[in-house]
């Protein structure tokens, strides 16, 4: 039989006909099956275009299943509905899917519309239920390692899940399926939330230049809720860290101070960036830490309760002993007996004997020791040898006497000498006591205010660097409260001191000093009660504050130089340079190399807005700006948890779809 090649609408066809009228009846045939369909109406286009963007969603929500239900519920209605011819569920199951592809080929468009609402829907709906470990994990602020891991277990579920619903035949067909599905879902899921992350970083770099300038409040929000986040704080407590800083008293404490570590980088940056705000901050950094020597000290003296030097102090404790000593006396003394010094001589005696004696039997040459002859000069004092003294007066002079020998032995380290004569001086006072009442209540009264003139002593000494915590503490704790007062103003004067004396540089960090093991551990120890911990963090604060300060001005100004050059040469001569010589594809190559190499970098509008948020200082203002940030942080983390979800859930559940046989 001939055959014939023949051309219709475009195509070519061979054709095979005995005949010239067979041929005629071929072509008729070819040419109604080959014919363009008829032109669909508006209303045709509009409901197949919601149509299958339907078909998109259901295909997508129901992760490969929707075929089968759909042919369920065809199956069951055939048999039910009375205007129906029964189906088979094979025949159903193969209508819905001709349905399916249909929408798609004349549709894609909306089809692929519907799957991508399907995936969002889908993966808002897992988010908000929390079962999707990706938004979980990114809600958590984990790692994008963690996210990853996250996102690759999602992935593999639904690609499983996906596969099982897509495959066709038997179990074993679906089995594979699902294992295909579950692989693919655990790979597009371990590279979405990278690939996200890197997109949208991308897209905010490469805008930056060009919104930033014109819409810098986004950009600072997103910088201090990214500062927040790097911090572990919230919002609620920066601002409640800058509220206890200004009830004690340290209002300067700002935002940037509140943020720690975090803070001081962008402290850092926002010194070293040229912008308009730059003077201003570094006038307020040097203005606040040329005055932490004087708060410091200001610290020290309220937390000690105490306002005058030791010098003073001592000083007026004197004076108030001699007032006091002025007053109790002299009663004591016209209320007196006779004083009983027998047992002064006594004690004297077993040290010096034969005493007196050897002048009328002297046993050698030998010389008195300094002991014997400081002992023989107070027995002098107390008897002739034939009388003995027996009035108070006298008596009292001859303990004052005593009194000043012993300091003088103690002074010249005679300890031992000091020791004999303190024996005696014990035995002088009891007699004075036995002969007048009134003198034990002058002698206490005395001694008491010597040991508060000793207190202040005892903390000078304790302020030393020489000295111990473990000792001095402990010597602290033993005293009772009205000692515990004055040592206090011994022990704090030095140590006000040395904050005058230091530098006023506002490079010098005055709080250091005070931050030694030996005085973290005695000054809440040795001061006022329930002002330890206050003058603690008082302290810490402006340790705080000095870090800030120095990372924003201090260091290496090879960066600064760097920006200032940057800043003074924003036009770069080598294009104006191309351009005379008739280089255009250079000056344009030039020009361009410029501006990406601002591209990173946050436009000096930004960093001017957000060197005001970190020199903030009033709490409120403070809150309803990081709040703000925290607010877009957290709308930003949920659209890429979404987006991040929807990828994976479309990916997992959309590939099963075309690997199925």
């Amino acid at each position: 039989m001939p055959k014939y090649q023949i051309q219709l609408n475009g195509q070519s066809f061979e054709v095979d006909a005995p005949d010239e009228e067979a041929l005629k009846g071929a072509i008729g045939k070819l040419q109604v099956q080959t014919a363009p369909p008829p032109e669909k109406s508006t209303f045709d286009k509009v409901t197949g275009n919601i149509n299958s963007f339907g078909q998109g969603i259901v295909d997508m929500v129901g992760l490969g299943y929707a075929d089968e239900i759909g042919a369920g519920l065809d199956y069951a209605g055939s048999h039910i509905l009375p205007w129906r011819d029964p189906k088979t569920y094979d025949q159903a199951l193969a209508d819905t899917r001709g349905e399916q592809e249909q929408a798609y080929e004349e549709h894609p468009t909306a089809n692929i519309a519907g799957k991508v609402t399907g995936a969002l829907w889908g993966a808002s709906q897992l988010a908000k239920a929390g079962l999707s470990p990706t938004a979980n994990a990114i809600k958590a602020e984990a790692t994008l390692g963690k996210v990853s891991a996250a996102s690759a277990k999602e992935g593999a579920i639904l690609g499983a899940i996906s596969g099982f619903g897509s495959g066709e035949g038997g179990v074993g067909n679906r089995l594979i399926n699902a294992g295909v599905g579950g692989g693919l879902g655990l790979g597009i899921g371990a590279v979405a939330p990278a690939a996200v992350s890197g997109v949208t970083q991308f897209v905010k770099s490469a805008a930056a230049p060009l919104i930033a300038p014109f819409a810098p409040n986004g950009y600072v929000r997103e910088a201090l809720a990214t500062a927040l986040r790097r911090a572990g704080q919230t919002p609620e407590q920066v601002v409640e860290n800058m509220r206890v800083a200004a009830a004690d008293g340290q209002d300067m404490f700002n935002v940037a101070d509140a943020l720690g570590y975090t803070g001081e980088r962008l402290m850092s940056t926002s010194a070293r960036v040229p912008h308009d705000g730059r003077q201003a901050l570094a006038d307020a950094i040097m203005t606040r830490q040329a005055g932490q020597g004087e708060r410091l000290a200001n610290y020290l003296a309220e937390g000690f309760d105490t306002y005058d030097t030791a010098g003073r102090r001592i000083l007026d404790r004197t004076a108030q002993r001699t007032a006091e000593a002025n007053e109790l006396y002299p009663a004591a003394r016209e209320s007196a007996g006779p004083v009983n010094v027998t047992p002064v001589l006594e004690e004297i005696d077993k040290t010096i004997r034969p005493g007196v004696n050897q002048v009328v039997n002297p046993r050698d040459r030998i010389a008195n020791d300094s002991i014997e002859g400081a002992l023989t000069r107070v027995r002098s004092m107390l008897s002739d040898g034939n009388s003995q003294v027996t009035d108070f007066d006298t008596l009292f002079r001859a303990k004052l006497d005593l009194d000043d020998m012993i300091q003088r032995a103690e002074a010249q380290g005679a300890g031992n000498r000091a020791h004999y004569l303190s024996r005696v001086q014990g035995l002088i006072d009891q007699a004075l006591a036995d002969a007048s009442e009134g003198y034990v209540g002058a002698r206490d009264a005395f001694a008491r205010a010597s040991r508060r003139i000793d207190a202040v002593e005892a903390g000078r000494d304790a302020s030393r660097i020489s000295r111990r915590a473990q000792d001095t503490i402990p010597e602290f704790e033993a005293l009772p409260p009205d000692q515990q007062v004055d040592f206090r103003a011994g022990y704090i004067d030095p140590l006000i001191a040395r904050l005058e004396g230091a530098s006023s540089s506002p490079t010098t960090n005055k709080a250091r000093m005070l931050q030694t093991p030996k005085y973290e551990a005695e000054l809440p120890a040795f001061a006022a009660p329930e002002r330890g911990a206050q003058l603690t963090d008082r302290i810490a604060r402006e340790q705080t504050m000095f870090r800030t300060s120095n990372a924003a001005l201090g260091g290496s100004k090879t960066a600064d130089n760097m920006a200032d050059a940057a800043d003074l040469n924003q036009f770069d001569p080598a294009v104006f340079g191309r351009l005379v010589r008739g280089d255009l594809g250079g000056a344009i190559t030039t020009g361009i190399s410029k501006v990406l190499g601002t591209v990173t970098g946050q436009p000096p509008a930004v960093v001017e807005r957000l060197t005001r948020a970190l020199m903030e200082t009033n709490p409120d203002v403070a809150l309803d700006v990081l709040r703000a940030g925290a607010q877009q942080l957290s709308r930003n983390d949920q659209l890429r948890a979404r987006l991040v979800s929807a990828l994976v859930e479309s990916g997992s559940a959309g590939l099963p779809r075309l690997t199925a046989p």
